[in-house]
């Protein structure tokens, strides 16, 4: 399902990536005016290992602090978009347009070939991606018939299905919000005084509009990508899987991030071990005593943050990134963080 392209432009301008445009713009690969340009950039699709292996409790930097584990059953994504603006020319650009609707979990470890840009004259390019609404993409041969017509139908950006468990495990809805089963035994209360219960495996399937841009991309500093005449180079454009569990939208060094999913059981508002959009659009961040100081908001891509489905979707937005840790300006704004 490699996307090839090879025209000659010195005319385009250079641009972040709009929402349902690309399909207009010409396709092309970069190379000078007599045509010389003769080096190839191969683009893989990688996920972060987390999206695989899911993520354990624990007390390591990568594990979740509050004694639940997370595991993925589907993580679709819908991206492409790629763009390449030669550095020292704006006017030389290159482009594969094709977006596709991916599940992460299903492809190899070591990512997968998903767009080819040839005839590319040597240099430094810069590198932009984005995610896009599922209206736009192809199916991708790791995603099922009936997952992507929902997709589609609702021009999502994800489709994720995973769950989360801890031996013990309760949810502790707010009490304002709260709907337990009538004769639901309680297992105690949390700190805020509502009552818990016992919820130790607890699911979750959400799909989610999170269009972004993602771009110019960097890697321990250095810009894109450099091509020579005569090579294929390969990058990978990498989606990371847990930044939900983020508390808040770290900048810089991404040392002090902690991974919590408590707030994430408490949202469980009838205890049925299955936690719903509608659930999460109805929680408003002040609802969760789990968001206490440990949780810092400011930074997020959406604003407000009036719900934890607002919170959710600002999360996702947050995990484009190139070549695996590489930091990519997220809708134009310059935004480190890790995963």
């Amino acid at each position: 399902m490699a996307a090839t392209r090879s025209q000659c432009t010195n005319t385009l301008r250079r641009r972040a990536l709009p929402r349902r445009r690309l399909a207009l713009l010409l396709t092309l690969a970069a190379c000078s005016s007599e045509g010389a340009g003769d080096g190839a950039l191969d683009v893989l699709v990688e996920a972060e290992d987390v999206i695989i292996h899911g993520l354990q409790p624990g007390d390591g930097i990568e594990d979740i602090r509050d004694g639940w584990a997370v595991d993925f059953d589907q993580y679709i994504a819908v991206l492409g978009g790629v763009q390449l603006h030669l550095s020292t020319d704006e006017t030389v650009e290159a482009e594969a347009p094709e977006i596709y609707a991916i599940d992460l979990t299903k492809i190899p470890a070591a990512g997968a070939s998903q767009w080819t840009l040839e005839g590319l004259a040597e240099g430094r390019y810069e590198f932009l991606y984005g995610l896009h609404g599922a209206g736009e993409a192809a199916q991708h041969e790791s995603v099922d018939d009936a997952d992507f017509a929902e997709l589609q139908a609702n021009d999502w950006t994800y489709l994720i299905a995973g769950a989360i468990e801890q031996v013990g495990g309760v949810s502790c809805p707010p009490a304002s919000l709260a709907s337990p089963p009538a004769g639901a035994v309680s297992a105690g209360m949390n700190r805020a005084g509502d009552t818990c219960y016992a919820n130790p495996a607890i699911s979750f399937r959400l799909g989610a509009t999170a269009e972004t841009s993602f771009g110019p991309c960097e890697i321990d500093g250095v810009p894109g990508v450099s091509v020579s005449a005569g090579t294929v180079v390969t990058v990978a454009v990498t989606i990371h899987g847990d930044h939900i569990f983020f508390n808040g939208f770290p900048e810089g060094d991404e040392g002090g991030v902690l991974r919590l999913a408590q707030w994430l059981a408490d949202c469980d508002l009838d205890v049925d071990g299955v936690v719903t959009q509608a659930e999460l659009a109805a929680i408003k961040p002040s609802d969760l005593v789990e968001l206490d100081e440990r949780y810092q908001l400011g930074g997020s891509p959406i604003t407000p943050i009036e719900s934890m489905w607002d919170y959710v979707r600002a999360q996702l937005k947050t995990q484009g990134h190139f070549q695996g840790e590489g930091e990519c300006p997220i809708d134009g704004v310059a935004h480190e963080h890790g995963g």
